[in-house]
């Protein structure tokens, strides 16, 4: 009975120490998840502080901007219908924000506007929208200053040979040059008159030449005085093809102009040793022809001599034979 008693008192106190171990272990447990959770807990304390400071600065430095509320094409003109105030924070904000009501209202699209694209000014112009007839054009028969470049921009004026000048063409840019050609833009009201002064310029020998401007960032445009000829008009009326022949003679007549200019270059004798050397070749090249005609004299009389000679030999003693004795 007693052996039965100890063997349960054994299994008794090791159960006890058992429960004590896994107690021990729980608790353990239980601490380092409570440290762990403390410190998940102070970390996520501590972002969701940085974060509210962090967007009280955004809202410090936030920018006020404007979004469209429509979709607007290219070349549309905005209104202040089609604004709406936000708030772009600081960080996300372009430095180019349109941030002025006054700064958007009444511009034009530059390119295609989704709704609720916050505007900036690469979006947008001041000026007006491109006109509907405005188009590149191609001269030829202008006569260009030689320091010319693309980029300028010029004033196209005629010339009559009566000393009448007028401004055809106020402040063209010049956005291509090749030459002696050059690409504008023209409305059809310049077109139109730039016609008619290559008529005038072919039927009365004028001249259409360019002028650059000095400063053009400040200077204004100048206002066209060319009055279009109402005769030339009628004529262009007349006859379609009028125009096209008249710009093709007055570009021959500005090449013809070139190459006699180059011509007369080539011609002239700039130095006095280019001019001395000139007369020596001149005079080496006489003495070699006059040595020529004079060999050639020599020649002839020899040959004129050889022959009668052989005249003499072939009618000594009546004889038609040569060797006959």
């Amino acid at each position: 009975m007693s052996k039965l008693r100890k063997s349960s008192k054994q299994k008794l106190y090791a159960g006890c120490i058992g429960a004590g171990m896994v107690g021990i272990i729980f608790v353990g447990y239980l601490m380092v998840n409570t440290h762990q959770m403390s410190e998940i807990r102070k970390q996520a304390e501590v972002e969701a502080e940085q974060k509210w400071k962090l967007n009280e600065q955004e809202q410090r430095t936030a920018k006020t901007g404007w979004a469209v509320v429509r979709d607007i094409s290219p070349g549309e003109q905005i209104t202040s219908k089609d604004l709406k105030g936000i708030k772009v924070p600081g960080s996300q904000a372009p430095s180019n924000l349109l941030a002025n009501r006054s700064e958007v209202s009444g511009t034009t699209a530059k390119i295609e506007l989704k709704k609720g694209s916050v505007l900036t000014t690469a979006m947008i112009t001041a000026d007006e929208p491109t006109p509907k007839d405005l188009r590149n054009r191609e001269l030829k028969v202008v006569v260009l200053p030689s320091s010319l470049k693309s980029g300028d921009e010029v004033d196209i004026r005629i010339q009559f040979p009566t000393g009448h000048d007028y401004i055809l063409l106020s402040k063209k840019k010049i956005f291509r040059l090749e030459g002696s050609i050059v690409w504008v833009t023209m409305n059809e009201q310049e077109i139109l008159s730039l016609s008619s002064a290559i008529v005038d310029a072919y039927l009365h020998k004028a001249s259409i030449y360019a002028l650059t401007y000095v400063d053009p960032q400040f200077q204004p445009k100048a206002i066209p005085t060319y009055p279009p000829n109402a005769q030339v008009l009628a004529l262009m009326n007349s006859d379609p093809n009028l125009i096209r022949v008249a710009e093709q003679k007055l570009s021959k007549q500005l090449r013809d102009s070139l190459e006699n200019a180059i011509s007369s270059s080539n011609n002239v004798i700039s130095t006095p040793v280019e001019r001395s050397l000139s007369e020596e070749i001149a005079s080496q090249d006489a003495g070699a022809t006059i040595e020529d005609a004079a060999n050639g004299i020599v020649d002839s009389r020899s040959e004129e001599q050889d022959h009668k000679e052989q005249t003499k030999i072939l009618t000594q003693g009546g004889s038609s034979d040569p060797y006959a004795q």
